[in-house]
């Protein structure tokens, strides 16, 4: 799902997101308004193989560690 550069996204949209368990590619690049909190929520998305977060606030290390042990299947872009 390409939400790149979709400047509106923020952590409440995301919320929605999270009934698409089957969701496997998703795109957030260059969303400013999402937070780590937000962002965090993401785990929910067992069945997510690519996640990218390249030029994302939010995105902060720390959020990539945590992706990385609770989605061991996902190719996290930075």
């Amino acid at each position: 799902l390409p939400l790149h550069f979709f400047f509106q996204v923020q952590d409440f949209g995301l919320k929605h997101l999270l009934s698409m368990g089957s969701l496997r590619l998703l795109s957030l690049a260059g969303c400013p308004l999402l937070t780590t909190t937000g962002l965090s929520g993401l785990v929910q998305l067992q069945e997510l193989e690519e996640l990218e977060l390249t030029n994302c606030p939010g995105a902060t290390p720390e959020l990539f560690k945590y992706f990385s042990q609770h989605l061991p299947c996902c190719m996290v872009i930075e």
